[in-house]
């Protein structure tokens, strides 16, 4: 795995971006054909996130009716997996000092997180798979992405969710289309368990904010919306209205990172 820093100027992107600011990423890069430690290295975190699927809903893949759901919950599964070690092996500088670890799961309402090992702060990383591209993710000034908190019903201003929320993003492109039973068009997008298997398999950073900013009205809103995340098949296609920070107000994810760094 190859890691990177990269910069978005979203002016140059969108004129009319709400965000000001330069946003600083971090793009974790494989290599699953042609570099062999890649290879072991998803080989084995596919493994685990299709261990973790199976627990969070054991039976589903049985269930006629929610077997294509599930099949949603292994990617995402897989892709949470892979977004927690990138970002732990980011946060740990590649190895060099043990900074944050993974928590063990408990239940698909914790989504995946890491802990800051020294003072036992919690991070939640959640991703998304935009189809334009990661500039129209961080940028669009209409369809921008968030960084997304607690369920709003959840959220007190007092009472801490988690510590940090960070995101990350996989470019999933659309592959064809396919017509449903109400004569409607629907796009056919990459899974990522069958991209990690390419050479040039990227991994993007993007990223977050911490609890204070979360309890900020001035940069965090509620927001009804599916995330593409979910690990419960009963969630999968339900809106509910989370606690967000949109990323023209989140923190970049050198920010994050000297944050964190700095605890």
């Amino acid at each position: 795995m190859k890691i990177n820093k990269e910069t978005v100027e979203c002016q140059s992107h969108f004129n009319k971006t709400k965000r000001e600011k330069a946003f600083n990423i971090i793009v974790c890069k494989f290599n699953y054909k042609t570099n062999p430690n890649d290879k072991i290295l998803l080989d084995s975190l596919i493994t685990k996130g299709l261990k973790l699927a199976d627990k969070v809903n054991p039976g589903a893949a049985n269930n006629s009716f929610k077997k294509r759901e599930f099949e949603k919950i292994k990617n995402n599964c897989v892709a949470g997996v892979i977004a927690e070690y990138c970002w732990q092996v980011y946060l740990n500088d590649n190895g060099l000092i043990i900074r944050v670890s993974e928590t063990p799961f408990s239940d698909a309402s914790n989504q995946i997180d890491l802990r800051i090992i020294k003072v036992n702060k919690s991070i939640e990383v959640r991703s998304s798979f935009p189809r334009n591209g990661i500039p129209f993710a961080l940028c669009h000034p209409d369809k921008e992405f968030d960084v997304i908190g607690p369920y709003a019903n959840d959220y007190k201003p007092g009472e801490i969710k988690k510590d940090f929320y960070v995101r990350t993003l996989f470019h999933l492109q659309k592959v064809g289309e396919f017509k449903g039973s109400n004569n409607v068009m629907y796009p056919i997008i990459e899974k990522i368990i069958e991209k990690v298997y390419q050479d040039g398999f990227e991994v993007f950073l993007t990223g977050g904010a911490d609890w204070a900013m979360m309890a900020n009205d001035k940069i965090a809103m509620n927001k009804d919306f599916i995330p593409e995340d979910e690990l419960s098949v009963d969630r999968i296609r339900t809106a509910s209205k989370y606690r967000v920070v949109p990323f023209s107000n989140a923190l970049d994810t050198i920010e994050i990172y000297e944050i964190i760094k700095a605890l």
